[in-house]
């Protein structure tokens, strides 16, 4: 197994921004409040890690924060017992299902929000 780490691809950015927005989701169901930014760090540590990818701290805090907003619209989406059951399995699992619906859903916003030049680097 190779130490070495790549650098996020479009496709990477896109999929860790899905992740923290839907680890908030998670963090939000369980804990009936939003995650602070030691979860960010964390959840976007273990995406990295286990992908074997590297970002710079301000990347990881732009897609944090993009994260949180899109979370916090989709809020009421926990109350929906299809949405619970999609947190519940990644927070079982550690993976997102790309046929989940709230996974669709998230990651429509996630592609829009990395399509502001702001976030593409």
């Amino acid at each position: 197994m190779s130490d070495v780490r790549h650098h996020l691809s479009p496709r990477d950015r896109l999929e860790l921004l899905c992740w923290l927005t839907c680890g908030c989701l998670g963090a939000y169901y369980l804990n009936e409040d939003w995650p602070d930014a030691a979860f960010h760090v964390q959840a976007a540590h273990k995406w990295l890690d286990y992908r074997s990818r590297e970002a710079d701290w301000l990347s990881i805090a732009r897609l944090s924060a993009t994260a949180l907003e899109i979370a916090q619209r989709h809020a009421k989406f926990v109350e929906a017992d299809w949405a619970r059951d999609a947190v519940e399995e990644i927070l079982d699992t550690n993976e997102l299902d790309p046929q989940a619906r709230l996974v669709r859903q998230v990651l429509a916003d996630c592609q829009n929000a990395l399509a502001d030049k702001r976030l593409a680097d």
